[in-house]
């Protein structure tokens, strides 16, 4: 909560299965809202988008897995 008030916080996302890579665009806790940038015009921010933009390139082959990618079924 520090860092957003002071500025210092540039971005913040979810990850996992079903939504991939989410932008968080603010959060509430114990009744404050903290808001997160997020570029209006993508959506998202540079490392969100780079981060979703790799697995989406992994699911589809473009690029080579990692190996910390497991595959658990071939389709």
């Amino acid at each position: 909560m520090l860092a957003c008030k002071q500025g210092r916080v540039y971005e913040a996302f979810g990850a996992g299965t079903a939504a991939i890579v989410s932008p968080v665009k603010s959060f509430i806790y114990e009744n404050d809202t903290y808001e997160i940038p997020i570029d209006a015009e993508k959506g998202a921010g540079k490392l969100t988008q780079e981060i979703l933009n790799t697995i989406i390139d992994i699911q589809y082959g473009k690029i080579k897995k990692p190996e910390w990618v497991v595959e658990v079924c071939n389709v």
